[in-house]
């Protein structure tokens, strides 16, 4: 069953990129997912830096920092200090890093929409327990990530 289990996760995980690449190809074909996240916390965060940015997405600072330098090169985001503190560096979105923002932010909306009508026809109650699974999975799948980062 365990193993059912997995290869169910897997059959997901294909299926919601397979349907994303349908309906978002040309924000999927350009870029990564964790390029799209991580462009997507910059435009939600008020200052975001290498930490607060490697905390949002689970990611090291070194991950975040390639990440950081592929969204420079390509012009989505650039960089910044405050003049009160010369050392912290700061990431903003630049204009075409705001449309793409936007794009990611429309492209999310309607996959919510899509499959929240799915879930509507799930029983509440399978609902619950389906949700209290994939926290505790969530959070052993964190603790392992906690583990790999040291």
């Amino acid at each position: 069953m365990e193993r059912e289990i997995l290869q169910q996760f897997t059959q997901l995980y294909n299926n919601q990129n397979i349907l994303s690449d349908l309906i978002n190809s040309g924000l999927n074909s350009r870029y990564s997912n964790s390029e799209l996240h991580c462009i997507e916390a910059i435009g939600k965060l008020e200052r975001p830096n290498g930490t607060q940015l490697a905390t949002l997405l689970s990611m090291t600072r070194g991950a975040v920092t390639k990440l950081a330098k592929r969204l420079l090169q390509d012009g989505l985001i650039e960089r910044y200090i405050l003049p009160d503190n010369k050392k912290e560096i700061y990431y903003r979105l630049t204009s075409t890093g705001e449309v793409l923002y936007k794009e990611h932010e429309v492209a999310h909306t309607k996959w919510e929409e899509r499959d929240i009508v799915f879930l509507y026809s799930v029983p509440i109650k399978e609902q619950q327990v389906i949700l209290d699974f994939l926290q505790k999975f969530n959070n052993y799948l964190q603790a392992k990530i906690q583990e790999e980062s040291l």
